[in-house]
């Protein structure tokens, strides 16, 4: 009887969980949406960072290599 009680319970706080994160997910691409332009001018900013520092590890590799040892 315990057995069926804690599946039952774990059966609906995952249904539970689920319908929480798909009502979460509307309301956040709703926002995204009203957003749209500002989200792409800061991924690219990431983008834009994230590239220098992958020239930076190239340009310097013998320094990161020292700094951070494997």
């Amino acid at each position: 009887m315990a057995f069926a009680n804690a599946a039952l319970v774990v059966v609906l706080l995952m249904f539970l969980l689920a319908f929480a994160i798909a009502s979460a997910q509307e309301g956040i691409i709703a926002v995204v949406r009203a957003h749209v332009g500002e989200v792409k001018r800061w991924g690219g900013r990431i983008l834009i960072a994230v590239g220098i520092w992958f020239i930076a590890l190239a340009a310097f590799a013998g320094f990161f290599a020292r700094l951070f040892p494997v």
